[in-house]
This record gives structure tokens, C-alpha cells and sequence, in this order.
């Protein structure tokens, strides 16, 4: 109802009601978001590093969607909004991440990736490292490939301008199929859907008629799992059901 935009009120009270059976230690934001495809701005950011402050969680920012930003967007790294705001909180911790795996490299074929550490307590720096290099990696093209994006063509390089043009020609691409699946929700009935201002998802809200509510309980699913089965089994279009993923009460989307 707000764009997919912050509710700190909601943040503060997820963690309430985790602290009866937990101790939150972090807090992970995807941002372009997955599965809403909604850019936070700068005052949603600030908020929500001072309520990671307030709260002590450490901040682990998902941030592989950076450059599937659309018209009217624009994308901040939790680094540079934390460096701006000052004290205390240029001194938190954070991790972001990032992967040659999403963006416009290679949607979902090559895995590969990196993370950057900042203002991360030594001690536990060393055990991170020390936990990660017993662990299997990427293969070889993957780490190739994480090579390319963390060092692309530069304006001198032979290949600069191929790659320019071919990066700009997927993301145009990218930004025509956000149009197409923008246009074709606001011309259904039944489905809302808020605009898509980044990453490759949307998150559109569907009313399901009591009918098909019953049929679901019936059958011992979710309305919206039904609904996603009932439409690939129809149609052969595969969507994920918006109860994966937490949804208010009574509220049904994929």
C-alpha cells in the first residue's frame, strides 16, 4: 500500500516478538528488493541503520541487484549512506554482497560472487576468513567470471565499447520486460501490482474469490499455492507463491 517502502514500526515489531524465543543478532536487507522489486530510498536507508543501531544488529546488505535500477530510481550503498550520515553510525558493522550470478552478467547461470567487510571487528575477521577457506568454492569459471565484473573493460581497452554496448543492450532489454509486465498487471482485473523500480521481480497482490479460498483449504493448500498450481496447470506460466515469502493476513500474492 506504500510502495514496498519501510515500516520501522514493523522492523521493531519483528524483533520484539523474535526476542521470545530468540537473540537477533543481525538484520538482512536486500536492496534492490527480492521478491518486491522496489529501490529503498535514502530516508528508508537512514532509518534503517538507526534502528540497527538502537537495536545492535549487525547489517548485512544483499546488494546484487545494483545495476537493474529503473526510471525514477536510484540505488545507494548501505557503505556510502552510513560514511554520510557520521556517528556513530560511519562505524557500524556491515557486510554487502554481491554476484556475477544476478544483475545483467549472467542471471541465474555462472555462481560466483564476493562480500565486502566494514568496520569489522579483527578477531572476528579472522575466524570468518579462516571458517570460509575450509569450505568448498566456486569453480574456476565462476571465479573468472567474478574477475570480469570486479574489473571490466576499462575506456583505453580494445574491448571497452563491446562491452559497454552489450551491458547497456541487456539492461534495456531488462527495463522493456519491467514495462511489458507493468502494463500487462494494470490492465487485469483482480491484480494490483506496485511499480517495479529495480532487480528483475514483481510482487503483484491478487483477490482470490471465496470460492477458490475454499477449494484451496480443501485441498490443504494456501490460496495462493493453489492459485499458482491452478494457473501453471492451465496456462504452463510458473510463478512462486507470495506465501513463501511472509504476507499480511487475508493478503495473497506471487
Amino acid at each position: 500500500s506504500k510502495g514496498w517502502s519501510l515500516d520501522t514500526a514493523e522492523l521493531r515489531r519483528a524483533v520484539q516478538v523474535a526476542r521470545f524465543h530468540s537473540s537477533p543478532r543481525a538484520i538482512v536487507v536486500i536492496n534492490p528488493g527480492n521478491p518486491t522489486g522496489n529501490v529503498l530510498t535514502r530516508k528508508n536507508m537512514e532509518s534503517i541503520i538507526k534502528f540497527a543501531c538502537e537495536e545492535r544488529l549487525f547489517i548485512l546488505a544483499d546488494e546484487v541487484y545494483q545495476d537493474n535500477i529503473y526510471e525514477g530510481s536510484e540505488f545507494l550503498s548501505f557503505k556510502k549512506v552510513m560514511t554520510e550520515m557520521g556517528s556513530p553510525y560511519n562505524a557500524m558493522e556491515l557486510i554487502s554482497f554481491f554476484s556475477c550470478s544476478k544483475g545483467f552478467a549472467c542471471e541465474c547461470g555462472l555462481r560466483g560472487g564476493y562480500l565486502e567487510m566494514f568496520n569489522m571487528d579483527k578477531d572476528v575477521k579472522e575466524i570468518f576468513i579462516s571458517s570460509i577457506a575450509v569450505r568448498l568454492c566456486p569453480t574456476v569459471l565462476g571465479q573468472t567470471v567474478v574477475d570480469c565484473i570486479v574489473d571490466p573493460p576499462k575506456p583505453s581497452d580494445d574491448s571497452f565499447e563491446l562491452y559497454e554496448r552489450e551491458k547497456h543492450a541487456i539492461l534495456q532489454g531488462l527495463a522493456e520486460k519491467v514495462r511489458l509486465v507493468t502494463e500487462a498487471f494494470d490492465s487485469m482485473s483482480g491484480i494490483e501490482c506496485q511499480p517495479i523500480q529495480g532487480a528483475m521481480y514483481a510482487f503483484p497482490q491478487i483477490h482470490i474469490p471465496e470460492k477458490a479460498i475454499k477449494a484451496s483449504k480443501e485441498r490443504d493448500l494456501e490460496p495462493d499455492v493453489f492459485y499458482c498450481l491452478e494457473l501453471l496447470e492451465s496456462t504452463g506460466i510458473s510463478v512462486v507463491p507470495g506465501s513463501g515469502f511472509g504476507q499480511i493476513e487475508g493478503t495473497y500474492h506471487f
